[in-house]
């Protein structure tokens, strides 16, 4: 499962918010053990308010695991890893994505930012993770999300989901004030969720550093994993013996570096079997396998198939 810095847009410079869709088609992997990611682990500077629309989910958010029903919310601060995986891949999972910068609330110099903004960032005001209807004040918010999520435009994505993974939504240009009430409805969201929030103790400066040491391991992960790294590499990446960071990178990711690793591997090599027409050895060398056999043995054990049966597999 990838687990990196997200480069996708996210609304512009003007209007700081971006809706994405995302369909997941059943059996997207195979295997009655596996975990079928359905988004892949990543961070980014942005808030994310993420609706499951269709299907289950268990999501991931900075090492805690939180199941999902259709129908329901989950909220994730900013800079905080998280995925979100299938228990079972059966059936089709439909779910959108609304990521938008602390510039979309109001100035960063304003009362708003100072009671309300600062004190999320800093983790002195923590929110609920999901919303359900079973309680009102949340089943108001997954309403006003609704809302937002109607005034896109889903054309393009129709015409072509294969486009992208995630592709961006824009505005439907017939909802005069649609800008209006986006912001209005993400203000009151917000409104709710810091009404509702639990206010702890300033996170330590230690708890904080360790976040951002994985986060620059798994930068590295990312640019270097089609190559023979060691604890040692990846470790030095985050300036921590290699004891310190195998513990810290677990309870941020729920793996060790190297499960981690192997997961980033072995999704990186689905997309070129989905993608390139590359045999699996060759393959299986872009994706920092030292041999064909140990990659099918790998594969087989994540994806619950041999690659060549999933290759069979996606394209019918």
């Amino acid at each position: 499962m990838d687990c990196e810095f997200e480069g996708l847009s996210h609304g512009t410079s003007f209007f700081p918010i971006g809706l994405h869709k995302t369909v997941v088609p059943p059996n997207y992997s195979l295997g009655e053990n596996a975990r079928y990611s359905i988004l892949y682990s990543h961070w980014h500077p942005e808030f994310e308010l993420f609706y499951l629309s269709r299907g289950d989910c268990v999501f991931v958010i900075g090492g805690e695991e939180y199941p999902m029903k259709a129908g329901e919310v989950v909220f994730v601060p900013s800079g905080t890893l998280h995925s979100a995986y299938r228990t079972k891949s059966g059936s089709e999972t439909v779910f959108y994505a609304a990521v938008f910068s602390k510039l979309l609330l109001g100035d960063p110099t304003d009362v708003i930012s100072e009671k309300y903004i600062s004190p999320a960032l800093s983790g002195e005001l923590k929110f609920n993770a999901v919303f359900s209807r079973k309680t009102p004040w949340q089943a108001e918010i997954i309403d006003l999300l609704i809302e937002i999520m109607s005034l896109y435009d889903y054309t393009p994505y129709d015409l072509d989901p294969l486009s992208g993974k995630h592709p961006e939504m824009f505005l439907r240009s017939d909802c005069f004030g649609a800008e209006l009430t986006v912001k209005a409805n993400i203000l009151k969201i917000w409104r709710l969720m810091a009404e509702h929030a639990e206010r702890v103790s300033r996170i330590r400066p230690t708890d904080r550093a360790n976040r951002e040491r994985v986060r620059l391991a798994i930068d590295y992960i990312h640019r270097h994993y089609a190559e023979q790294l060691t604890l040692e590499q990846i470790a030095a990446e985050a300036y921590l013996s290699r004891e310190y960071f195998s513990r810290i990178f677990k309870a941020e990711t729920l793996k060790t570096p190297f499960e981690y690793l192997t997961h980033y591997r072995i999704s990186r090599a689905m997309e070129l079997l989905e993608q390139t027409g590359l045999s699996v050895a060759d393959i299986a060398g872009k994706c920092g396998f030292a041999s064909v056999g140990y990659f099918n043995v790998r594969f087989s054990e994540i994806a619950g198939c041999t690659p060549t049966e999933y290759r069979k597999g996606r394209a019918n």
